[in-house]
């Protein structure tokens, strides 16, 4: 049984939110890793345990996350990250300016890396994206992104709220799963 793993990320807030979701203490370490472009998060949550198992040499944990805007076929997707730094979230609004279809499709992948076999662990969340970045809360994203029957977006919602909605709360469920089961 796999008892101990760092989670590799260089955002405290998503280490916080999931020392808040797992029943087990979890370390976490940032660490600049190579991130593939692809379409398909699952490649890229994969090959980022990959790379951070190589330079830590230790059980790792990774995530990606995504936001498909359904009027723009499949983007920006896992590719969001890049989105929201050139565009911030009002850009990202108005990426949908002129469409009917705000409709949207929030995922993570957490990878799980021993150094033979990758576990990957998928949410997703429908939803919409706001007209415009509404509320504090939460990170990246959050301020544009309704989840299906709510009208407030996440960075709206209390941290209790929010993980009611969560799909990282989906994803470390299945990953809770697989740990207490092995």
């Amino acid at each position: 049984m796999l008892t101990s793993f760092t989670f590799v990320t260089g955002n405290p807030g998503k280490a916080e939110q999931l020392g808040y979701h797992l029943s087990i203490p979890v370390a976490h370490q940032d660490v600049d890793l190579l991130e593939i472009q692809s379409l398909d998060p699952h490649d890229v949550a994969e090959h980022k345990a990959r790379e951070a198992y190589r330079v830590l040499g230790s059980p790792v944990l990774v995530e990606d996350t995504s936001l498909t805007f359904h009027a723009l076929g499949r983007l920006p997707g896992p590719l969001i990250k890049w989105f929201l730094t050139e565009l911030e979230n009002s850009g990202l609004t108005r990426l949908l300016d002129g469409h009917e279809d705000r409709s949207a499709t929030a995922e993570v992948v957490f990878c799980l890396y021993d150094g033979e076999t990758a576990r990957t662990f998928h949410g997703e969340v429908r939803g919409r994206i706001a007209e415009r970045p509404r509320g504090v809360m939460g990170f990246g994203w959050d301020p544009i992104f309704v989840p299906d029957g709510h009208d407030r977006t996440w960075g709206e919602m209390s941290p209790a709220e929010q993980a009611a909605t969560s799909v990282r709360r989906i994803a470390l469920a299945k990953l809770e799963a697989e740990l207490a089961a092995s």
